[in-house]
């Protein structure tokens, strides 16, 4: 973080002065009252498990420079001989947003590219940022610090010497991205898909496009949006709504397409098309739907005058973020996928579709955890999933949790378990007959921690003997 006076942020978040040095200078911003250096400036954060509020104190005694706070009956400890400056604002959280948009608004001359979707942020952002890296230094934001107080946290991590920055932005309350994207005013919106991502929340797909459609909203007026014209929303908007549309899609019918699409392979190799030009590409990581994901992040570069052989060689070189499509091979020739960073109903079918494309001679088992977040509508969701294993080429279906009990009640023609806890899951996978052709899908909700069963069994694999 590049220093600022403390006036200046005083004057971003509307604050009001209480003590100390106006003019003093503020080197980096801390949240967590254990880890606060001396001279940080505090900001005390409310959350769902702590209020950051409870332990001033404590960020005092490590010598805070300054607090940021808006709680009555605060305990600041005796500060001497050391006085932070001291700033009372009305909602913290609110200020360290403000904070943030303020020290963005000082890196015009930096690439911004935001992103959101029901599926493939990570993904996209990882390849975005391995192109970019390709002609400058590049940041994006880390693991999940993609919301309110993630994606903040992030952007102070922005230097003058930073030319190109990806971040990714999440929600599960509406209105998060319109938040996120007003701190951010990116220079390219990327929104991946529309699809069935916090129905709890959303109640529908239109509900998710309403909050994601935000994105594109607060882009800078010089810059551009890139749009998914795959998807049956967002192909809906109008080029007129924007200053500049740039669009992508699989097969054709886009400004920045794929071709000759091969999937059939450990790796998928496919064609990218734009502007008249042709490269070869091979992807680092399966699925069609990643083909699609490096398609996203392409188009924005290709926006941002990125040459062809940049973007073929930062999705080439791209490192697949954990627990997406990760793949391990036993010792005695068993497949295992690890897909279980998170799971809704369209992301689900995505990685079955991958698998059964990547394996044309495997023999598919699938390993299911619920779908969460998906509100009054989950049963009819997991039911629909059990339907579309109906018609796919899978060998068996192991199942874990209380919703996945309505995706069994409608499996026909498979060999079906279903367990009560993990235990039992896992004696029933060991109980498997297993062979260098079977492939084993993991997917589930967070919540699900499908990746200790993925572990666990390959684990297991590799001790058994043939």
């Amino acid at each position: 973080m590049e220093s600022f006076y403390l006036k200046d942020l005083i004057k971003a978040v509307n604050g009001k002065f209480l003590l100390g040095d106006p003019n003093m200078l503020v080197k980096s911003i801390s949240i967590d009252s254990r880890t606060v250096k001396k001279g940080q400036l505090y900001i005390a954060i409310k959350g769902n498990r702590f209020d950051g509020h409870d332990f001033i104190k404590d960020a005092v005694e490590r010598e805070a420079s300054g607090i940021i706070y808006s709680r009555d009956n605060v305990d600041f400890a005796k500060p001497f001989p050391h006085f932070p400056s001291i700033v009372r604002v009305e909602d913290t959280l609110e200020a360290l947003g403000n904070i943030a948009k303020e020290y963005r608004s000082r890196f015009r001359r930096t690439k911004v590219a935001g992103l959101t979707g029901s599926n493939g942020k990570t993904t996209t952002k990882e390849i975005l940022a391995s192109i970019f890296s390709q002609k400058d230094k590049t940041m994006s934001n880390k693991g999940n610090f993609n919301n309110r107080i993630g994606l903040p946290l992030s952007v102070f991590e922005l230097s003058s010497d930073i030319k190109y920055a990806v971040f990714e932005m999440g929600t599960s309350i509406k209105g998060e991205i319109k938040t996120l994207a007003g701190i951010l005013k990116p220079d390219v919106g990327i929104i991946t898909n529309i699809g069935f991502s916090h129905m709890q929340t959303f109640e529908s797909p239109q509900g998710v496009f309403d909050e994601k459609r935000a994105l594109f909203d607060n882009v800078s007026s010089e810059g551009f949006v890139v749009v998914n014209n795959d998807d049956e929303f967002l192909k809906k908007i109008s080029p007129k709504s924007y200053s500049k549309v740039i669009t992508f899609a699989l097969y054709g019918g886009a400004d920045v397409y794929a071709k000759n699409i091969s999937m059939w392979s450990e790796k998928p190799r496919f064609e990218l098309c734009a502007n008249g030009d042709t490269i070869d590409i091979t992807m680092p990581v399966k699925g069609r739907f990643n083909v699609l994901n490096a398609l996203a992040a392409a188009t924005a570069a290709i926006g941002l005058d990125f040459k062809l052989q940049e973007v073929k060689d930062g999705i080439e070189n791209f490192t697949p973020p954990e627990m997406r499509m990760e793949t391990r091979v036993a010792k005695n020739g068993e497949t295992l996928i690890n897909d279980a960073y998170n799971a809704n109903p369209s992301s689900v079918r995505e990685a079955i579709q991958g698998v059964c494309e990547s394996y044309i001679d495997g023999e598919i088992n699938l390993v299911i955890g619920d779908m969460l977040e998906l509100g009054e509508k989950s049963p009819q969701y997991h039911m629909e999933l059990g339907y579309y294993i109906n018609s796919q080429r899978i060998k068996a279906v192991y199942l874990i949790g209380e919703m996945t009990t309505n995706t069994k009640a409608v499996l026909n023609n498979k060999n079906v378990f279903h367990a009560k806890d993990t235990e039992s899951l896992i004696k029933q996978l060991e109980a498997a007959q297993t062979n260098d052709k079977s492939v084993f899908l993991f997917k589930g909700s967070r919540g699900m921690q499908m990746e200790n069963i993925y572990n666990q069994f390959f684990n297991f694999l590799n001790k058994r003997k043939k």
